[in-house]
């Protein structure tokens, strides 16, 4: 592997790093936002969504839930998160948290990692990427290339 080829590999490290630690501030922000801001009301199960293939392998199921906001405007949505092996039944009673300018963005309550998952996973990769450069540049300053 030539010189070239190591500084633009390491820059190709260094760009995802910092993309991968942007995404997870980002991510992180917005949940600490939204968490700060929601309101928690009970809602209900009232629909299994299936999120699946067309060929039905490998379905997923997500729970349609109703509330009624501080408004008294009944709401429903989709939770994004699914399983395989669902956590709810029809008819369950929820915790909803939404918030007060766009009840419709609702996200079920109740397990917080759920709001910081994607923060945790992308700033986590990127710490890991970033101190595999670090790593990296640290033995190419100690073990110079050609010589």
């Amino acid at each position: 592997m030539s010189q070239s080829d190591l500084y633009l590999l390491l820059g190709v490290n260094g760009f995802i790093s910092f993309t991968m630690l942007l995404i997870g501030t980002i991510s992180y922000i917005r949940a600490k936002k939204f968490l700060s801001r929601a309101i928690e009301t009970r809602g209900t199960v009232v629909e299994k969504v299936y999120k699946g293939q067309s060929d039905g392998a490998g379905g997923m199921y997500s729970p349609r839930i109703r509330f009624t906001d501080a408004m008294g405007r009944t709401i429903e949505f989709t939770e994004n998160w699914s399983g395989n092996r669902p956590d709810f039944k029809i008819g369950d009673e929820v915790i909803v948290l939404y918030g007060p300018a766009d009840p419709q963005k609702a996200r079920r309550g109740g397990k917080k990692w759920k709001f910081f998952f994607l923060a945790w996973l992308m700033g986590g990769l990127g710490l890991l990427f970033s101190g595999l450069l670090i790593f990296f540049i640290i033995l190419i300053l100690l073990f110079p290339i050609g010589k």
